[in-house]
């Protein structure tokens, strides 16, 4: 009996070592993360980014870190929420964090940078039946008729409907610059208008320019 109960003692002891070990371990991985973010992008930064941010409808957004390099998107409701299935890298560079930018009652809009020229918008559904969409270089949306205006190759702009899926490319030519961007100035969409400034030469007549309204018909 005594030594059953030495080695239970024994094997007890090991197991709370074990324990306080891994905690030990699992608690100076949480502070070393936390020192390398802030040490990135400066004090209290780390607090301000990834705690559950609500947004004016209510709704709940969370970056949700996996380890000390990449984190998820998460959002909807507090008690259910959703999870975007890309992986995003903690990099460094604080432009890079997925913002909020709008919503209505059917989308979360975020933002995140990635360069020059280079942005990305992330239209995450509330609805289940709905799918979350990444549009890269996005030039405007009208979120009352869930239009999004894009670029799409070397003449294109591309609009699209965020509910039906259904697609509509407004062909531009004569751009002399490598990315289309650099010819379009002041786009909107609004009532299903398309409005933009078109300057083909971006640099020697960079100051003329031809408006141009187009209808949309999604």
């Amino acid at each position: 009996m005594y030594s059953f109960m030495r080695v239970f003692v024994i094997i007890l002891s090991f197991f709370i070592l074990t324990s306080c070990i891994h905690r030990s371990h699992v608690d100076k991985s949480i502070n070393v993360d936390s020192l390398r973010v802030d040490s990135i992008y400066g004090n209290n930064t780390w607090l301000l980014h990834f705690q559950i941010m609500k947004t004016p409808l209510g709704r709940s957004i969370k970056l949700k870190l996996i380890n000390d390099s990449s984190y998820m998107i998460q959002w909807g409701d507090s008690l259910k929420l959703k999870t975007y299935p890309q992986t995003f890298l903690l990099d460094g560079h604080k432009t890079w964090i997925p913002q909020y930018i709008s919503e209505n009652k059917d989308f979360i809009v975020m933002r995140q940078g990635c360069g020059n020229p280079c942005w990305v918008g992330y239209f995450l559904p509330i609805n289940d039946s709905l799918k979350p969409h990444t549009i890269h270089e996005y030039l405007d949306f009208d979120l009352d008729n869930n239009l999004v205006a894009s670029i799409k190759d070397s003449n294109i702009i591309e609009v699209k409907n965020l509910k039906t899926n259904s697609i509509e490319n407004h062909i531009l030519n004569g751009c002399n610059s490598v990315f289309l961007g650099y010819c379009i100035d002041s786009l909107t969409i609004k009532n299903g208008i398309l409005k933009y400034n078109w300057i083909p030469k971006t640099t020697i007549n960079s100051k003329k320019y031809q408006t141009k309204i187009e209808k949309i018909g999604i």
